[in-house]
């Protein structure tokens, strides 16, 4: 039987599930529902599965570009994220929220991700004798403060960009 929990499960890191875009509003779950459905999922139920990834994928999504910086490599980073999640369901020990538990998964397989496939481009070079047009002078504002961002520890980067730039509470 465990074969075969193993065989659904890894069956559905290819299945329609994990190609849902990551930008669908989460349902917001009550813990007690929260907890019922992880009990299932950690049973083999593939629709308790898809409630867990759809309720939490934009969290490991937010990570995993804070981290890598790019939506392709956080798209591989939110389906590494729940295929190990779903793997090691029993190890959740409830004793914090779940969307902790996968922040935790998300932040070590973003940060593994990295190290091992981002190729990380030089910083842009700012010429000094232009006088660029407004919307360039905002371009390179954001780019400014991008690259800023990028500079802080990656603690201080991932809180600022949660809660900043994706709307997350920090709970």
């Amino acid at each position: 039987q465990d074969r075969d929990w193993d065989r659904d499960r890894d069956s559905l890191a290819t299945s329609h599930v994990f190609a849902v875009s990551h930008r669908v509003q989460p349902m917001t779950l009550s813990p007690e529902v929260e907890r019922d459905w992880v009990q299932r999922a950690s049973s083999g139920d593939v629709a308790a599965m898809e409630i867990l990834y759809n309720e939490h994928k934009g969290v490991a999504f937010a990570v995993g570009l804070s981290v890598c910086g790019n939506a392709a490599d956080a798209d591989e980073v939110v389906q590494e994220t729940f295929l190990r999640a779903f793997r090691s369901l029993s190890g959740w020990r409830n004793e914090s929220k779940f969307s902790t538990w996968i922040y935790s998964i998300g932040l070590r397989t973003a940060l593994n991700w990295r190290a091992r496939f981002v190729k990380r481009p030089p910083p842009p070079v700012r010429p000094e004798a232009e006088t660029p047009a407004s919307d360039l002078e905002r371009q390179e504002a954001v780019a400014g403060l991008m690259a800023a961002i990028d500079q802080l520890p990656l603690q201080q980067k991932l809180t600022l960009t949660l809660k900043h730039l994706r709307k997350l509470s920090l709970e």
